[in-house]
């Protein structure tokens, strides 16, 4: 005994020693990822954050980090690791709670977000984001009131954000509001008027309760922000061809079929329908 003693000391007093350099290793490293992620070089920063992980394996914003440098690159089973590495060193965490309902959502494991979603609206009643992104949840799942709840209550918390009417003016379409719908797409482009898909949106919404003047100009828009859009141009055509404008409706046709050939099957039906008005 005698005679290890000095040995298991000096072990000691070495592991003693090298955790403030390992610990200055770690924090390094996770400044270094951080700076690399921040400048879109994912790969290089996860890298970076592995070093920092294995200078200190308690270092839970590396596992936060690192997860979001994964789901950024698409890679959400490796990040969800991550994130659950992070909730066992601290799991009172509403931010990592929500990435993780964020990368289930991009597995389209929709139930399994809206959980990760309600644990982190437990820890943060105020979370907007939250609320945002369990109402695109509820949206995909099929349940539409549920998701008008969450956006309603996203509004009320972050009143700016235009994507939160964006989204609200989907969930109220399918449920047959279009009049709501028109106004909530009418106030995302207030707060971003250069969204072409809004304008589409809004278009589609007018087209519904027979406003087909109002969605041509919106579809007008919408080319003007996305000229390669083929959908845009489609929708336009069908809206043309019930004003019996043939001659713009054939060009509309005709330029989404050129972006997209796979609408071709869908379209020239419309294409050979369309000459009828004239022909009354």
């Amino acid at each position: 005994m005698t005679a290890a003693t000095p040995i298991l000391t000096s072990c000691l007093l070495l592991f003693v020693l090298a955790q403030p350099l390992l610990a200055a290793q770690a924090q390094n490293a996770f400044r270094d990822a951080v700076k690399l992620q921040r400048a879109g070089k994912y790969k290089d920063a996860i890298a970076a954050y592995d070093r920092a992980i294995k200078a200190d394996p308690k270092l839970s914003e590396a596992y936060v980090g690192r997860g979001s440098a994964l789901a950024a690159i698409g890679a959400h089973e490796s990040a969800l690791k991550d994130y659950d590495a992070a909730l066992r060193l601290d799991p009172n965490r509403a931010d990592v709670y929500h990435l993780r309902g964020n990368a289930h959502n991009e597995l389209k494991q929709y139930a399994e977000a809206v959980k990760n979603y309600d644990e982190a609206l437990r820890h943060n009643p105020k979370f907007a984001e939250a609320y945002f992104n369990r109402g695109i949840a509820f949206y995909r799942l099929g349940q539409l009131e549920k998701s008008l709840q969450d956006f309603n209550q996203a509004q009320k918390l972050n009143p700016k954000d235009p994507e939160i009417y964006a989204q609200r003016g989907l969930a109220q379409r399918r449920l047959g509001h279009h009049e709501l719908a028109v106004a909530d797409y009418s106030e995302a482009i207030k707060l971003d008027p250069k969204n072409a898909e809004t304008y589409n949106n809004r278009a589609n919404a007018f087209s519904l309760i027979g406003k087909y003047d109002e969605a041509v100009k919106d579809y007008d828009e919408a080319v003007k922000l996305d000229s390669k859009n083929a959908r845009i141009y489609a929708n336009r055509g069908a809206i043309r061809l019930r004003q019996r404008k043939t001659d713009e409706a054939r060009k509309d046709f005709r330029r989404a079929m050129e972006l997209d050939p796979s609408l071709k099957a869908k379209l020239e039906p419309l294409m050979s329908l369309e000459a009828a008005p004239n022909q009354r």
